[in-house]
């Protein structure tokens, strides 16, 4: 996820998820490749071979190129995140291939973002999604449906957290300190204040 505009008053992030979409891609190419193009090649190699020489089934792979390309469709979307202290809002937008979507809620109900570990069944792999928290009845919202390697989750949940500022919890109250009141908190903690 990359940061498109940071001030104080507003944070925008944008992740546009390009190496799912290659992958997706090259997926089906190399399905129809194999499907399509495999029955033809053993028939010109091997021109004596005849039905001896075909692979029950491997034309039905050239028809599961399909599946990449739904996969594409159906979950690969631009999301773009705005958090505005001016409106007072956090709007979720994502861009795709079926059409836009929006949804906004109250920044005073944010209480942050943290990192879910998704471990996959099988084997040693791990993966990451980026959640956000706010008070109910909202609750718990991930910024994509699904897990990602590498560091961006991590990135996208640190410039979340560090644009919000810290927070202070007093019994059932929490309060985001934010500019001056952040400042002020931390120079009578003895720690220095941000810059």
């Amino acid at each position: 996820m990359r940061i498109l505009h940071q001030t104080p008053d507003r944070l925008v992030l944008e992740l546009r998820p390009l190496a799912l979409l290659i992958l997706c891609l090259g997926l089906a190419a190399l399905f129809a490749a194999i499907g399509f193009g495999m029955p033809a090649l053993i028939a010109r190699l091997v021109p004596f071979a005849g039905a001896a020489g075909q692979v029950p089934g491997i034309g039905l792979l050239g028809y599961a190129a399909i599946l990449p390309l739904l996969v594409a469709a159906v979950l690969l979307k631009t999301r773009r995140l705005t958090f505005d202290r001016s409106t007072g809002r956090v709007t979720l937008a994502a861009r795709g291939l079926f059409g836009r979507s929006e949804t906004s809620h109250d920044l005073a109900a944010f209480r942050g973002a943290s990192l879910q570990r998704n471990r996959r069944a099988g084997n040693n792999s791990t993966t990451h999604t980026a959640l956000l928290h706010f008070a109910d009845p909202i609750g718990t919202v991930p910024v994509t449906p699904y897990g990602t390697g590498g560091s961006e989750p991590a990135r996208t949940v640190d410039a979340i957290n560090a644009w919000l500022g810290p927070q202070v919890t007093s019994g059932h109250q929490t309060t985001t300190l934010t500019g001056d009141h952040a400042d002020q908190v931390l120079a009578a903690l003895g720690l220095r204040p941000r810059r």
